[in-house]
This record gives structure tokens, sequence and C-alpha cells, in this order.
């Protein structure tokens, strides 16, 4: 608490320094240089920008620089541009046009102009130099008004340097060295503590301490902040001070691994169910403690460092140090050991990587990068172009563009405090918008009235007055530490107090105070309304996209594993990982923060512990990577790769990374459910890919799955140490790689705990974001069934009831009131022939919400084109040999090419899409309790030996022959629908689909009817397959829709026969056709296909008796209305 008063008074002390050198020059300085200093106001703006969040000597310098560049990137165009035109001849709207071309060119991120700093104070120049031209018209000098800004500009700069001068210089070294202090002492006291809880026995003793960690972590990631940020300023004050050592500018990077190794240890310790651990005796204790003596004096060193001293730490005994790890010669028998080996693993990286160790690549590699230089620039300037931001150039110079223009209407003499507003808040990158734009209305106001409140107790006494600012400094010192205002917030309270308390000759301060809060406003409300204009993600869609990031990365990173040598990436995937991981992390600050409005309320506490997981997977595979590397370098120098010990191993592994994988990559597809569409490409067995991995999810395996398979991995652990090293020379190697594997099964096993608690994260998102369904629970369902299911059947114990059991219950949204007045319908294979029609008519019901499934494969969209956008209307491009997730009442489950020509051209996706396909339709069945429908085909009849054929037909198909495809997946289709029906109490509907015909078939797709109507229209031949007198019988498309519904709406479960028992011979429809729309054409006998049934006619008695149903539309009748369609798709018109 001290120590933060004592920041906070002397921040608050050389702010006050710096504006009242301002306030003395501009209020009491001589004519001559009064005269110069024509914009007081922005002197403040200046020095507050460069000294404000605990400013240091070398973000003055740095100001100073950025200062100059941005003075002389926009004072110079300034007077180039006032003299060509003429001030005089300036207006509102050429003002703003004025201010914003060149507000794009400043927010263009032109080579080496990026910093934040220079930015703001180049379009707050540009906001005075341009508007203030305006405001005095034609008695504006065009050289010495900008000149004057650039003056006042300078002040601010030197009022910084010299108030971070006196009364002694505060350096970021000193600052640095300050801070290392205070995180070498946590990071001691840190160890001390988890060495201490190691050795505990007392349980609940061992949690007390485990929780005083968990404050000290939260101080070590302030201090780590801080040390960042003067590590990026002490650049400057090298420059300035040769004998600055520059031995801290890599010092970030080791205390994070130091870091690192200390919340590994704090993460074995959290896994440890027992406190008494029979492992550790007398000589391993003390050996703990002596490695905690030896890492703490290699932690202190590079504060010496700084002073000049060695960097040096005692070697009298560093080997010694790790002695009493050599007593770990095995693996560990169970998970349950990991963590302890895993904690001296991380102990003994502590004890390897010294802290004192200094980057030596900068050396060895400054000749590369000195022959590299020239093309390293021209590559950067390319990417610096290629890259440049112009959209939010666009954006940022249009809003101030419109708001240097409203800000004249209201007020000609204030009106740039509006612009001036948004130039001196401009940020690069993200923000709340809201929130900022609050925290800086609140901040001026604040101050505002402060200012106000100080002219009228000190009226008459400026110097008063004046002094009356370092009680608002000191306040607004702790108030930009606060998470309320924050840096913002506290600059706009300084800034609103300081326009009106230092300065003089602007009116009555009441008044000002009015002009200038709405003038705010009015900046404000312009930003937020061109931001709004130009649709920004929010900070919640964002989030959700970086999920999915993250969890693609993640899955790179996992596969990356391997314990065979070879070049990986792992380094710079993990270091990408970590990137978007803090990406995350800052956008869901901002989504937490920012106004819900209309939208769902953001789910912070899932997103929260998905962040947590991530964080912590990070951390574990950085540990995996160095113990990978070890064991790599070790197999390598004994030449054991090409054991078969250590090859079974990496197969073990390569198993469990691959049950992981195939976890996170479900969950990224889950993830990104509302960004794009799901993946389309269905896993084939035939190419070697495994159905299992892309379905299964660590969470299905239960406590049970998860332990024997890490179990199984150290078994083979034990093995491969067992055989690698027997030579008593080598203990100190073995025990290392004993650890080495214990740390990787520890990490292997966190992994998969960690991503149990993902899948939980992702759920409960999924669900906050999806009320009206259950889609996550579904696929965890989904899940344990497959798994239990696959487990039965390859024990091959599994229990088959044969008697039907009671129909599953639906889902408990079923019973809501949106579901009982609405019927959400399931169409796979919508966007095909008959499954359109069929979409046709289920929309007609105003009750109906139709969901269609469809991969278009010989479907199309333009078949439902006149739905595409319907609030009752959903299509979705999938397979259904792949899962579907979704809530339904009915399923009409029509997906399978019916075509001879498709069937043909891929037949083993054709029987996939029979089997597979309907046991995922039949799946979803079961989780929701959805009657389904499916259509087969009278082809399960084959070359039939009865005629006409009835239901009871048991068929006379050839298994083998080139149609076997369509015809056996659809018998193997309707088992599997009876098996379900039967085991599980599924209602179940079967159409058995004879010959149909109508609009939006498929052109030339093999079917005859098609085949010869397009033939006609083409005056093309009518190609009949020999002999000529095979016959069929034709349903029109709209009879059958008709008989579909009838049989899903009733109560027989079938198989039912649909089709027209009009029976005709191919030569006869041949006639019929040229008949009716072509008589000029020939019929021509070719070749017939082999398995062409000889004659096929349905017996429809049970659709008569059961449904009441039959055909309506006559051949005669129907055909014509197919020729419209036709012609209009081939683009041939009527003869005349």
């Amino acid at each position: 608490m001290r120590g933060l008063w004592r920041e906070g008074l002397s921040s608050a002390f050389r702010t006050a320094l710096a504006c009242a050198i301002v306030g003395c020059l501009s209020l009491y300085s001589p004519p001559s240089i009064s005269t110069l200093i024509s914009f007081p106001a922005f002197s403040y703006v200046t020095a507050i920008l460069i000294i404000a969040n605990h400013a240091t000597f070398g973000d003055a310098l740095r100001g100073c620089c950025l200062a100059l560049y941005a003075t002389v990137q926009t004072i110079g165009p300034a007077m180039l541009s006032l003299w060509l035109l003429g001030p005089g001849r300036l207006s509102k709207v050429g003002t703003a046009v004025a201010v914003a071309v060149a507000a794009f060119v400043v927010v263009l991120p032109w080579p080496y102009s990026a910093h934040l700093i220079a930015k703001r104070l180049a379009l707050g120049q540009i906001v005075l130099v341009y508007v203030v031209a305006y405001d005095n018209g034609v008695h504006t000098d065009p050289l010495m008004h900008p000149l004057r800004l650039a003056s006042s500009t300078a002040l601010g700069v030197l009022a910084c340097l010299v108030a971070l001068l006196l009364p002694y210089p505060r350096l970021a070294c000193s600052q640095m060295n300050e801070s290392y202090k205070l995180l070498t002492k946590n990071m001691l006291k840190r160890l001390k503590i988890l060495i201490k809880v190691i050795s505990e026995e007392d349980k609940t003793n061992a949690i007390g301490l485990i929780s005083q960690t968990k404050y000290l972590v939260t101080k070590r990631t302030k201090l780590l902040s801080l040390i960042a940020l003067y590590q990026e300023v002490m650049k400057w004050e090298i420059v300035a001070f040769k004998n600055l050592k520059s031995h801290w500018l890599s010092l970030i990077e080791r205390v994070e691994e130091v870091d690192t190794n200390l919340r590994g240890m704090e993460l074995a310790l959290t896994c440890t169910n027992s406190f008494t651990i029979n492992i550790l005796n007398q000589d391993l204790k003390h050996g703990l403690k002596c490695l905690e003596e030896h890492v703490s004096l290699t932690i202190k060193q590079p504060k010496q460092g700084l002073r000049g001293a060695s960097l040096t730490v005692p070697e009298s005994n560093a080997k010694d140090i790790t002695l009493f790890l050599q007593s770990f010669q095995t693996i560990p028998t169970t998970h349950k050991e990991l963590p302890i080996f895993f904690f001296l693993f991380c102990a003994q990286l502590l004890h390897q990587k010294p802290f004192t160790q200094a980057p030596t690549s900068a050396h060895h590699n400054n000749s590369n990068e000195n022959s590299h230089k020239g093309k390293e620039k021209w590559a950067n300037l390319i990417a610096t172009l290629r890259n440049t931001n112009f959209i939010p150039a666009i954006k940022f110079s249009l809003s101030l563009g419109l708001t240097v223009f409203m800000g004249l209407v209201y007020s000609k003499e204030n009106g740039f405090w509006a612009g001036l507003s948004v130039a001196v808040s401009y940020v690069s990158g993200r923000e709340a918008t809201f929130r900022a734009a609050n925290v800086k209305a609140q901040g001026t106001v604040l101050g505002t009235v402060y200012g106000v409140l100080g002219c009228f107790v000190f009226e008459r006494f400026l110097p008063i007055r004046f002094l009356s600012l370092l009680p608002w400094f000191i306040f607004t010192s702790f108030l930009q530490r606060s998470q309320m205002y924050g840096p913002a917030g506290a600059i706009s309270a300084v800034i609103g107090a300081l326009l009106i308390l230092g300065r003089k000759n602007f009116g009555p301060p009441s008044e000002f105070a009015i002009a200038r809060i709405v003038e705010t406003f009015i900046g404000l409300s312009c930003s937020i309304l061109v931001d709004l204009i130009f649709g920004p993600k929010r900070a919640s869609t964002c989030a959700k996209m970086e999920v999915s990031q993250c969890l693609a990365t993640l899955g790179e990173s996992i596969g990356s594993l391997s314990l065979l040598g070879g070049e990986t990436d792992l380094e710079e995937k993990l270091k990408r990982l970590k990137m978007q991981v803090k990406e995350l992390k800052k956008l869901v600050v901002e989504a937490e923060v920012e106004p819900n409005f209309w939208f769902q309320p953001f789910n912070s506490v899932s997103y929260n512990k998905l962040l947590g997981s991530l964080s912590r997977v990070v951390e574990l595979l950085w540990f995996g990577e160095h113990a990978l590397k070890f064991l790599q370098q070790e197999y390598k120098r004994c030449g054991a790769y090409e054991k078969e010990d250590v090859n079974m191993l990496n197969d073990k592994l390569e198993h469990v990374k691959d049950l992981i994988c195939s976890s996170i990559k479900n969950l990224e597809e889950i993830s990104r459910m509302k960004f794009v569409e799901k993946n389309n490409n269905p896993c084939d067995l035939e190419a070697g890919q495994s159905r299992e991995c892309n379905t299964c999810m660590v969470s299905g395996l239960g406590e049970d799955g998860i332990e024997q398979r890490i179990g199984s991995f150290l078994q083979v652990c034990r093995i491969v140490v067992g055989n690698l090293h027997s030579d008593e020379s080598e203990k100190e190697v073995k025990s290392q790689v004993v650890l080495s594997l214990s740390a990787l099964g520890f990490c292997l096993f966190s992994c998969i705990r960690e991503t149990i608690e993902i899948e939980e994260a992702i759920t409960e998102i999924v669900q906050w974001e999806n009320p009206s369904t259950d889609v996550a629970l579904r696929i965890f369902e989904l899940i344990s069934e497959v798994q239990t299911m696959a487990t039965n059947s390859s024990n091959g114990n599994g229990h088959h009831e044969t008697t039907t059991k009671k129909p599953p219950s639906p889902s408990p949204l079923r019973f809501s009131k949106f579901f009982q007045s609405n019927m959400r319908i399931l169409v796979t294979g919508g966007a095909g022939f008959i499954g359109s029609h069929l979409v046709d008519r289920l929309m007609e019901n105003e009750k109906n919400e139709v969901i269609v499934a469809d991969n278009y494969f010989t479907g199309s969209k333009d078949n439902l084109q006149k739905w595409i956008g319907h609030p009752r209307f959903e299509l979705i491009r999938h397979d259904v040999t792949e899962p579907l997730l979704i809530e339904v009442d009915q399923i009409y489950h029509l997906a399978c090419p019916a075509s001879p020509i498709f069937y043909k051209y891929n037949p083993v996706k054709t029987i996939k899409t029979n089997v597979i396909g309907t046991m995922n339709m039949l799946g979803l069945a079961k989780r929701v309790g959805a009657r389904i429908l499916l259509t087969s085909t009278s082809e399960v009849y084959g070359d039939p030996l009865v005629h006409p054929q009835p239901e009871s037909y048991w068929g006379n198909v050839n298994p083998i022959g080139v149609r076997s495809c369509y015809d056996e997946g659809k018998r193997v289709a309707e088992t599997l629908m009876f098996d379900y029906h039967r085991q599980h109490g599924l209602e179940i509907r079967i159409a058995r689909i004879f010959n149909t015909y109508g609009p939006r078939m498929n052109i030339d797709d093999g079917r005859v009817v098609s085949n010869f109507i397009a033939q006609a229209l083409r005056g093309e031949p009518l190609t009949v397959q020999c002999p000529g007198t095979q016959t069929r019988s034709f349903c029109y498309v709209t009879d059958l829709v008709d008989g579909l519904i009838r049989l899903m709406e009733g109560s027989n479960t079938g198989p039912i026969n649909l089709g027209n028992p009009g029976e005709f011979t191919m030569t006869e429809l041949a006639e019929t056709v040229k008949e009716l729309i072509n008589p000029d054409v020939e019929i021509k006998m070719v070749e017939n296909t082999p398995d062409d049934p000889k004659q096929r006619k349905p017996d429809i008695t049970k659709a008569k008796e059961l449904l009441g149903w039959e055909p309506k539309v006559k051949l005669r009748d129907g055909l014509p209305l197919m020729e419209e369609n036709f012609r209009l798709r081939l683009g041939v018109g009527k003869k005349n």
C-alpha cells in the first residue's frame, strides 16, 4: 500500500511540474514568447499524453522524437495548403474535408510512423490548424499560424523532459531494477512455499500454502507487465546514456521462462491428491532444499548485472545439486504418481536453465543479419505497403471529418473541441467503443466541473487557482488505476480541469464548460455513429471466432508432438497459440464491459473457464516440448530410434495425441457453427481415414478410459526405460529420461483433463447462445452412444433385444409452447428432384419449420430458390454420412443418388449414403424422439418374378451386380429402420417408391422419362434399350409427395408401395413422348444395360386401404408439365 501511494504521489508531482512549466510560460512569459504559445491548451494535452501512465525519462525522449515527427508530418503540408487555398476561402464543409484527408494520411500506417502518440499529436495538430484557421478567417497567417501550433507542441514536450529530470531523473532502468527486485522476492517466496508444500504432510496446511501462491501470482502478473513496459522505453535511455547496461533488454523472456517453471510446479501440486508423498524421503527433501537455495542464488544474479557485477553463480557444487534426482530410475505405475515427477521435472528445468544465461544468438547472427539487412528492409517495406490499414484509416478520417463539421455547426468559436476530443483519443486497434466513450465523457465532465468549481472558489487568485490542480492530479493518478475509468477516463479528467484552471481569457468558465461538454459529446457521438455505420464486429462475436482459431492452432500444436527425430514447428505453433490466447483474453475483457442492447448477454463465466483451460494447455505443451527435446537428443545419441520399444512408445503417444486432436477438431467445428457451414467432406474408410477419429471425444472415455490409456502409455515407458540404460555410469541420464517421460505422461493426462474442461465450456457457450436447441448436449450423447456401441461390438457380448421397445421420449424442449404450435421437419436430400417438391408441400403449412440437409451431389440450390431467406426455412449443406445435430420432430430421409448414372459413378458413396447416412438419421431420431420416414425404392424387388409386386414380396436381386450398390443399400437401410424400431422403439415409416417423373428432374440423368423428353426437345433420336418390351410404371411427383405425407402422418409403419399402377413398355413410352413433344424425332433401339429389370408395376392395395391414397395424374397429363420445365432449362422454344 505504501508503494502504491508513493508511486501515485510521484506521478502526480511530475504531472503537476510539467503542467506548471506550461502554465508559467503561457501565463507569465513576456509577449515575445507568449505570442508564440498561442495554443496553451494543446501544450497541456501534449504534456499529458506523454507523461501519463507513470512515464519515465525514456518516455519523454521518445515523446520528443514522436512530437517532432508528428509536427513535420502535419505542419509542413498545412502551411502549403493554407498558403495555396487561403484561410478566408475555408468553409465548414471545406474544413471538414481538409481535416478528413489529412487524418487519412496520418492514420494510414506508413513505414516507421505507426506509434500511437505520434498519431494522436499529429491528429490534434490537424484539427487545430484547420479549424482555428477557418474560425479566424482572413486574419490567419498561413505561415505563422502553424508555427505557433508547433511551438506550443514543443512547449509541452519540453515540460515533460524537465519534469522527468527534476528533482532527480525518473529512469526506466531504475524502475526496471525496482520492479525486478519485487519480482525476485515474489518468485523466491513462491519457490519457498512450493518446496514447503511438497514436503508438507498435513493436507490442510498444504492447501493453505497453495492459496498463498495464488495471491503471489496475481502480483507477479502486474510486475511482469511493468517490466515489459519499462523494457520498451529503456532503448531510448540507452541511446542517451551510453553507460547503461543493455543486459535488461532481453530480461523479460528469461523472467517468463522461470515463471513458467514455477507455474508448472504449482500445477503439479494442485493435481496432487495427497501430500503425504511416500517417495520423498529425508534425502530427497534435503535435496529439494539445496535446489531451492541454488535457484535462489541464480535468480538474484541479474539484479547485480545492472550494477556491473558478475553474472556468475557459484558452481562448486552445481552438479551435486541434482544428485538426489538420480534415485528416480523407474516410471511411476499409475497416473496418480505423475504430479510429483512433474514437479521434480520443473525443478530440474530451473536448475538446468540458469537465469543468468543471456541469449547468444545476437552475437552469432550479426554477420547474417548484416548480410540480409538490405533484403529485409525491402521485404519489410513491401509487407508494410501490402498490409496498409486502409479501411480503419477511411473510417477514422470520416469520423473526424464528421465531428469537425458537426462541431462547427454547433459553435464556430468552440468547434475544434469536438474534433480535438476525438483526435487525441485515437487508438490503432480494437477498443470497447461504448465503454471508451462512456469513460471519456464521464472523465471530461468530472474534470470540467472541478475546473468550474475551482474558478468559482479562487476567481480572483490565478496562482492559487492553478495550485488547486495538484489535489486533482493526485486523485486522477489513482483514478487511472481503477477499472471503472482507467487511463482514458483519467486523462480526460485531467485535461478537462487543466483547460479551465490552467488558462485565462477564454470567457466565463461556466459557459466554456457547457460548450466543451457539448462539443465533446458531439465528437464521441460522431465516433460511435461512424463505428456503427461501418458495422464492426462486437467483441463477443470476435471472441467466438478467436476461440475457433485457438482451437485450430491447439490441434496443430498437439499434432506436432513426436518422440521421433525430425524438424517440427511446434515452437512456432506454441508462440502463435500463446498470442491467440492473449488476444482472446483481450476480447473477453472487452466483451464483458460492452453493453448488451438487444443482443444476448455475454457468457463471461464460460469464456473465462475456457480461457483458463487454454492457458494451462499452453503451459503444458511448453513443458511437453522440453521433455520431448531431451528425449529426442538422448534417443539420437544412443541410436534408440531403430528399437521396437521406442517405436511402440511413439505409437502410444500418437494414439493419445490423436484422441485429443480429434476432440479438439470436433470442438473447433462446433465453435464455428455460427460462422461457417459445417465441413462437408466425410471421412472415407477406403482412403484410410478412420471414422472413429472424427467422432471421438475424450469426455466419452470416462475416468476408466482415460486412466487405461495413460496407464498403457506408462507401461510402454517402463519397458523403454528398462531397455535404454543398464549401465551404472549413465544413472544420471536414466533419471532424466524417467523424469522427462513422466513429465510427458503428466502433460498428456492433464491435456486430456483440460480438453474435457474445454468441452464443458464449449457446451455451456453453445447452449447459452442457442437456448432453443440442445445442440451441445446431443453431441456428447452421440459420442457416448457411438463408443458404447463400438465397445459392445468389439467385446462381442452386446445384448440385442428382439421385442419392440416403448418409443423414446422426445426432448423436453418439445413440450414448450413454441414446439407445441410448430412442427420442425428435416428433409435430407431436400434439394433434389423429389425432395424439393416435398419441401414445397410442407412449406404450405404455416406451422411447419422445414430444414433441408443436402450435399448437392445430385441436388441443386435452384430447386429451393424461392424458399431461401424464408423465416420458416433453413438450408444446410451437409453430407448425411456425418452426424447432424439439430432439434426436429419429423425426418424425411430422402438423401441418396437415385439415378443409375450417378450411383454407378460412385457406388461406394451410394452404399455409404444408404447405410451410414441412414444410421446417422436413425441416431438423430432416437436422440430427439422424432418420427422418421425412409424413401426406399422398387429396386429392392430387383428383377421381380412376381407381377405386380406387393410389399410382401422379398424380391429377386443380384447382390454383386453393377446396380447392387443402390438395391442392396436400400435393403440394408430398411433392415436398419426395423432394427431400430424393434430395439429402440423408434417410430418409423418406409415408402417403396416406383418410377417418378416431373419438373426439376436432372436432365440426361439416365432415367428413361427425362432422357426421352430431353432427346425429343433437342431433336435427337429417342434411344430405347432392346428389346423395348420392358415395362415400368410412372407416377407424377405431386402424387408421390401426397403419398409420402399421408404415410408420415398415418399410423402404419410400412413398407408401402407408392407408385402409379399404369404400366407402359419402353416403346410405348417413347411413342407417347414423340407424339406429345416432337413428332419429327426417330426412335432408335440401343443395347440394353446389365441387370435391367424386365417388368416393374406396384401393387398399391395397401396404400389405398391404409392411406386412402392413389395417383391422380395420368402419364399423358404429366408429361406436358415436365416438358414445359425442360424447355425452360434447355432454352428450347415451342414450334408454331
